[in-house]
């Protein structure tokens, strides 16, 4: 006759073995929502603190791009000519400039110096703009074209009182006109001339004066010494009459 505690001794030998199996087998957890966000986190921070604490000496570290505000400001003069605009250089940096897509800037006339047959030069400063071209207008004169890279011209047939104008362009058109008016002086040169001349002219007149005083000197001279061989020739002639009565 089976009893009852006979039947459950099977049931407890099962469930014993089945609890040696689990103490054996590797322990894997069953992730639930905050068990298995836990566990993210933690494998997370685990491989970065593994990264970071990794050193490998074969590693090297290269040098990144050259930081741009390193480099100087470019040594540019708005005033003064440049064989090339700064745009074009890399080794320093360049004032603001606007580009092409926007028409320049008016340049700045800073002088008119005459310069005789020559004509006048004008002078002038660059806008911080893109130009490719300078343009210098008279009151009648023909309008003059330069290069971007000079800042002066020559403008012939001036008059005093007229207006010179100068304006930048570029591939947008034209800016607006720098204008001063030209106020007519004598030339240095002209003046330097004509004091060298006024030297020469008192030099040639006095050259010509001592000449004319050295001819007076000696017509006088010769005038004396003709009265006075007059008066030996009339004296000789006396003695040689008181002579010849004598003889008589």
């Amino acid at each position: 006759m089976i009893t009852v505690r006979d039947s459950v001794r099977p049931v407890w030998f099962l469930l014993l073995a089945f609890l040696a199996l689990l103490g054996s087998w590797p322990c894997v957890a069953i992730p639930t929502q905050e068990s298995g966000t836990n566990n993210m986190l933690s494998e997370l921070l685990v491989s970065y603190d593994y990264y970071n604490n990794f050193d490998d000496p074969t590693l090297e570290t290269k040098p990144g791009p050259k930081n741009e505000s390193s480099k100087q400001p470019c040594d540019y003069d708005v005033c003064l000519e440049q064989k090339e605009p700064c745009s074009a250089r890399k080794d320093c940096l360049c004032p603001g400039i606007t580009l092409e897509d926007v028409a320049p800037e008016a340049p700045t006339v800073t002088s008119l110096t005459p310069g005789g047959s020559e004509g006048v030069t004008v002078r002038w400063c660059a806008p911080y703009s893109l130009v490719t071209t300078y343009t210098i207008k008279g009151a009648e004169q023909e309008p003059v074209r330069v290069g971007s890279h000079l800042r002066s011209s020559k403008l012939k047939g001036l008059n005093d009182g007229d207006k010179v104008c100068v304006l930048a362009e570029n591939a947008a058109g034209e800016g607006p006109e720098s204008c001063i008016l030209y106020q007519a002086e004598k030339d240095n040169a002209s003046l330097t001339a004509g004091l060298i001349g006024g030297a020469l002219g008192l030099g040639l007149l006095a050259v010509l004066a001592v000449l004319l005083w050295k001819y007076t000197q000696r017509r006088k001279s010769g005038a004396r010494l003709s009265t006075q061989d007059r008066d030996d020739s009339h004296q000789g002639l006396s003695d040689s009459n008181r002579v010849s009565l004598d003889v008589l």
